[in-house]
């Protein structure tokens, strides 16, 4: 989760998808970005994002996004299709966005190295924002769970699971042989 300059506006909840090929800018953040429906181009249908159904974006639109401070920084055009999904991001940039950049993602310090113009810039997640975009995201499957139609026969929703210490203490340990590990090339 990251927070770039879009379009002259320092945008939160932005999430970084290494895994995914499509930039998305969600219909909620263009009242922030005051981006006139004019500016918007048609764009193709995409598939994969609805549990293997196509989506058909509203639009798509080029927008400079920036990453670094004042005295060091680094802006891009990247390609964004605008859709109306429920999320609590304001958009999603994709490995070809961070490919763009020529950006170096580290997902587990979440901080990423983009070469700027006086050197490395460090982009590190903010913590906070990150917490608040998660609570939000699960707010809303909890929500979503609870307006589903109660089902009479055999639950289809899992039960929830509450993990304690006296179910951890019942984990069993294994220790592991070298002499049986193996490299796999």
């Amino acid at each position: 989760m990251v927070e770039p300059t879009v379009h002259n506006v320092q945008m939160g909840c932005v999430l970084v998808d290494g895994g995914s090929s499509i930039n998305l800018l969600f219909v909620d953040a263009l009242d922030a970005l005051q981006i006139l429906m004019s500016e918007l181009k048609p764009s193709p249908p995409f598939f994969g994002i609805l549990l293997g159904s196509s989506a058909k974006p509203l639009w798509g639109i080029e927008l400079p996004v920036t990453f670094g401070s004042p005295k060091n920084f680094r802006t891009v055009m990247i390609l964004f299709d605008v859709v109306d999904f429920g999320t609590t991001y304001n958009a999603i940039l994709s490995r070809p966005a961070m490919a763009q950049f020529m950006v170096v993602v580290h997902y587990t310090y979440q901080a990423m190295k983009i070469l700027g113009p006086k050197g490395a810039i460090t982009i590190v997640g903010n913590r906070k924002t990150i917490l608040h975009c998660d609570k939000r995201s699960l707010d809303m499957v909890e929500l979503a769970l609870e307006s589903q139609p109660e089902n009479t026969g055999p639950s289809s929703r899992p039960e929830k699971v509450h993990v304690t210490t006296s179910s951890v203490d019942r984990l069993k340990e294994i220790e592991a042989n070298p002499d049986k590990i193996r490299a796999i090339n």
